[in-house]
């Protein structure tokens, strides 16, 4: 029995130190942008987002990192960045953060397929109604950027028609306004 108790302590206190340690790595890389060393910011970046997956420093990181390569209009490398934390095991409370950012890195690429299946999965990760509705519209955005008019249609619909998706009603009301007028255009 003590020898269980001794694995549980031992087992919680390393899961504690290495958050403390994601945290502190992610707390330098942040320093090193603000000193203006984004060399040094990308290499601390990869550091934590590579050893300390799993972790909330860890997911920062790498939406942190993702970023800086999108800045850089290296929009591949950064979904590749995400790929590792596209579950609730590696990205924990910011798996829709992860999802959307990698929607954004879709939609980077020229590829709103993808960005719209990313910005649903953002939507399905978040417990959040207005988070979700705000993600359900940039899918339908995107939806509508890959020529799939019928399932923005149905996606703008389903957000007039969700009351706890005030955030967007203006937005979606504009939207099958829009695809009602381009339908009648094409009749």
């Amino acid at each position: 029995m003590v020898v269980g108790a001794l694995g549980l302590w031992f087992y919680m206190r390393s899961g504690e130190i290495k958050r403390q340690n994601a945290e502190r790595g992610l707390t330098q890389a942040k320093q090193s942008l603000a000193a203006g060393n984004p060399a040094l910011a990308l290499t601390d970046l990869e550091r934590v987002a590579t050893r300390y997956r799993g972790t909330s420093a860890g997911a920062q990181s790498a939406m942190l990192l993702a970023q800086l390569h999108y800045d850089a209009g290296r929009f591949a490398e950064g979904v590749q960045v995400l790929d590792p934390y596209q579950t609730e095991s590696a990205a924990g409370p910011n798996l829709a953060a992860v999802w959307s950012l990698t929607a954004d890195g879709h939609m980077g690429q020229n590829n709103p397929d993808g960005g719209a299946a990313a910005y649903q999965r953002a939507a399905g990760a978040t417990t959040l109604p207005g988070e979700s509705a705000m993600y359900e519209a940039k899918s339908a955005r995107a939806l509508m950027a890959a020529g799939k008019l019928d399932e923005a249609r149905d996606v703008w619909q389903r957000l007039l028609d969700d009351p706890k998706a005030v955030n967007v009603h203006g937005e979606a009301e504009i939207r099958l306004g829009e695809l009602t007028a381009r339908t009648a255009g094409q009749g």
